[in-house]
């Protein structure tokens, strides 16, 4: 189903838990920094926003733009520049003391946008979505959430795609990958068609140019393989409801997911158990992941 912003609380009043795969990914991840994140919706009062995610999520905005305004560049371009210029990466020093090219700038995303609409502005495909936010029920009272960028009709075929923007262009995995599994299951839920997918990379690198980061890459899975991803998918929030239902959420110590400190350390570290209050009152703030935000 197509769902809107009430969703989740009208789900959780109801208690019914709505999952995406970050979330699921991030118990797996530590249970521990899970439940502070997501079930009590903390968050750092000085958390910094990612540039490359502000990147990836500007881009987004433009190519959204794009498609909802029967492609126009220009409308895109101001889309994607009205969402990035707070975030736009400035240059630094290196070690050397020599000034280091910034990355994610305005330039270089309104070059990579208008590559990119000059590539796909002749495709032959029906656009059917447009950044959609669908959640579906997996098994009884497990409700799994995505939002799916695009929906095309494409030889008489469905096809899902997902926009990705990355210095790891070349290297991105396909199968198994449980996000995308997740987007097949609510694809073919929501239509109630077979459905494919299709991988629409931007890459992002200053030693290429522009049209040699763009690239489509189409992939699917079969029914064998959706049923071991959405066994364990169910596995892991049973899991998760063990856990609430205990009210015990283990520590993985995985303290620098993704190359970065945790934003939990602080609370991990206390010495006393009775100062964490306090430190929940002076360091962060409430604001619960919405799993239909763009990613």
């Amino acid at each position: 189903m197509k769902v809107t912003e009430g969703t989740i609380q009208q789900l959780r009043s109801e208690g019914t838990f709505l999952y995406d795969m970050s979330m699921i990914n991030h118990f797996i991840s530590c249970p521990s920094s899970y439940h502070k994140r997501h079930e009590l919706g903390l968050m750092r009062n000085d958390l910094r926003l990612s540039t490359p995610l502000m990147f990836g999520s500007s881009v987004h905005r433009g190519i959204e733009s794009w498609y909802a305004n029967d492609k126009d560049d220009q409308q895109a371009l101001e889309a994607f520049k009205l969402s990035f210029r707070e975030h736009e990466e400035q240059p630094k020093l290196g070690k050397t003391g020599k000034e280091l090219r910034a990355v994610y700038t305005l330039l270089f995303g309104c070059s990579l946008l208008t590559a990119y609409f000059n590539k796909y502005r002749g495709e032959v495909r029906t656009l059917m979505e447009n950044e959609i936010p669908v959640a579906e029920e997996l098994t009884e009272g497990i409700y799994l959430a995505g939002r799916i960028d695009k929906v095309f009709e494409v030889s008489g075929k469905l096809v899902f795609q997902d926009h990705k923007t990355s210095k790891y262009y070349q290297n991105f995995r396909l199968n198994p990958n449980g996000q995308f599994m997740n987007y097949k299951f609510l694809v073919q839920k929501l239509s109630g068609r077979k459905a494919s997918g299709e991988l629409d990379m931007l890459g992002v690198a200053l030693n290429k140019g522009v049209n040699e980061l763009l690239r489509r890459e189409p992939f699917d899975y079969t029914e064998d393989q959706m049923r071991e991803w959405r066994d364990s998918v169910v596995m892991w929030i049973k899991r998760m409801g063990s856990a609430r239902e205990l009210n015990q959420w283990p520590q993985s110590w995985n303290c620098e997911p993704y190359f970065k400190e945790c934003q939990f350390l602080p609370l991990c570290t206390l010495p006393v158990s009775s100062a964490r209050e306090n430190l929940v009152q002076s360091m962060y703030h409430v604001d619960f992941w919405d799993p239909f935000s763009v990613e």
